[in-house]
């Protein structure tokens, strides 16, 4: 008798209370941070097992990542101003119906790192304004038909780290303002072409770590305005031509640690401003001559840590004329680059070939206008014919500053110069005898030089009698042809002679 005569009072003032809560500022936990100027809260790590329900009802930012809530329980319906939500790493199992139907200023709801195994049509009513959604590890395996029709402001919606093999047709319907979309890690063998239909104005698609064979023609139909499309470890070992039709806008391509046996050039041609691709862990040996065919805004090429690549041949990067940056670090059998690689490369400014099996460089490889040459860890042999390159580290290092110097390659052998900084050797150092480059070429005229007239001294020793015999012939005629012009031209001569051979008569006295 005495319970029921106190439930009208208790009936009363809880009224109370809720009719002037929303003019009071709350009341924090001891295990929360609470912030009423800027209407947020923080009780991350505070061992709680349900939404607390006192903290200031004008709250904008509410945070209870690490705790052990299992339920939502209706209790979020108090704080409808919320505008950032963060409800991960807990242990919520399901998702009630209306979980969020107040909250209709909610912005970013993060459920991610909980036990969450379904997922209804009236999950997410209510979340008129939601354009972030983070369901990531946790225990989904099936997206149902238009689960997210309510969600048409959803611009990123992250789905990664799950379990899900199937995709329906219409999981994804009424997203068409969706931008990002990640299945990553999830249990998908085929990519599911149809569901994609809806995503008009999807941006970026991140389908790694799921199991794809093959890559089938027009896999990507639907979606002509993604710029970025991420397919690594798939375990892909075929990637056929037009599977990539249709992707007009597409500017990145992860394609690394795949089963690729070659670079897959013909499927590559349709997507022609591709700028930036990534092919490292793959299974080719050799980047052939024009692997990459049309790719004219290609501006990136990352061939990374491909334990068979062993030869970069001539012209491979010759349709590519605005690359700006080639990575090709880590290759262990990488020791052959043609010299032309990257002649006429005029936009590039960054090579990074470290950790190959390179004994030394081709002077030639290297094209002016580079910011960052890198090619530390390669078993160098340092010898004179790397004076050039101890040259051009010197000037780097003193041109350019960054975090990490570039400029600090090491030789690997001989072993007297083991573990030294090329750049601070010396011509000494590296068994250089020749200080001036232009010896060799006064060398290679001076031995010319003997080398003709050694031939000409064997000529006329051989043909001796033959130019003796000449030489005679011409002195005679010679000799002839000067009395003759002595007896033509000396008659006047000859007559004085004559006079002067005769006896001179001597006058007597008295005739004088």
């Amino acid at each position: 008798m005495q319970r029921l005569r106190g439930s009208p009072g208790i009936i009363v003032l809880l009224f109370y209370f809720i009719c002037i809560w929303k003019d009071i500022s709350g009341l924090c936990p001891v295990s929360c941070d609470c912030d009423d100027g800027n209407l947020r809260a923080f009780c991350n790590f505070a061992k709680l097992d349900v939404i607390p329900i006192t903290l200031n009802p004008h709250l904008k930012y509410l945070s209870l990542n690490n705790n052990r809530i299992k339920t939502t329980m209706l209790s979020l319906g108090v704080y409808r101003n919320l505008e950032h939500l963060d409800i991960s790493h807990n242990e919520l199992v399901k998702l009630t119906p209306f979980n969020f139907i107040g909250l209709r200023s909610l912005q970013l709801l993060n459920l991610s790192s909980n036990l969450i195994s379904e997922l209804n049509n009236e999950t997410f009513l209510g979340l008129e304004s939601l354009t972030e959604l983070f369901l990531d590890h946790n225990l989904l395996q099936s997206i149902p038909d238009s689960v997210f029709t309510k969600l048409r402001g959803l611009k990123k919606l992250d789905l990664s780290m799950n379990r899900i093999s199937t995709i329906l047709q219409d999981s994804f319907q009424g997203l068409n303002n969706l931008e990002y979309l990640s299945l990553r890690s999830s249990k998908l063998t085929f990519i599911p072409s149809e569901s994609f239909h809806s995503l008009k104005n999807l941006l970026t698609l991140d389908l790694g770590l799921n199991s794809f064979p093959s890559i089938p023609e027009n896999s990507f139909s639907f979606l002509n305005k993604l710029t970025e499309l991420i397919l690594d470890n798939c375990g892909i070992q075929e990637i056929v031509y037009g599977a990539f039709k249709w992707l007009n806008a597409l500017k990145i391509l992860r394609l690394e640690k795949n089963e690729l046996s070659e670079i897959p050039t013909k499927p590559l041609f349709d997507v022609i401003y591709l700028e930036e691709i990534y092919l490292g862990q793959n299974k080719f040996s050799t980047i052939k001559s024009r692997s990459f065919q049309r790719l004219q805004y290609l501006r990136v090429i990352d061939i990374s840590d491909t334990a068979t690549l062993n030869r970069v041949e001539a012209d491979s990067f010759a349709d590519n004329k605005n690359l700006e940056r080639i990575v090709m670090n880590y290759n262990k059998k990488l020791n052959y680059i043609d010299a032309s690689t990257f002649r006429n490369l005029h936009e590039l400014q960054e090579i990074h070939l470290r950790g190959n099996s390179f004994q030394s460089f081709d002077q030639d490889l290297i094209s002016g206008g580079l910011k960052v040459l890198d090619i530390r860890d390669n078993p160098l042999v340092c010898a004179c014919d790397m004076l050039w390159l101890a040259t051009y580290l010197r000037a780097v290092n003193l041109s350019f500053s960054s975090e990490e110097d570039f400029s600090k390659v090491r030789c690997a052998s001989p072993s007297n110069l083991k573990d030294k900084i090329l750049r601070e050797l010396t011509q000494s150092d590296l068994g250089c005898t020749l200080k001036d480059h232009r010896r060799p070429i006064i060398t290679g005229i001076i031995v010319v030089a003997v080398v003709i007239m050694v031939a000409i001294a064997v000529v006329g020793f051989k043909y001796r009698k033959k130019v003796t015999g000449t030489l005679k012939s011409r002195w005679n005629t010679r000799k002839k042809e000067t009395k003759y012009h002595k007896t033509g031209y000396l008659e006047e001569d000859d007559t004085i002679l004559q006079a002067a051979q005769r006896p001179l008569k001597i006058a007597p006295v008295t005739e004088l």
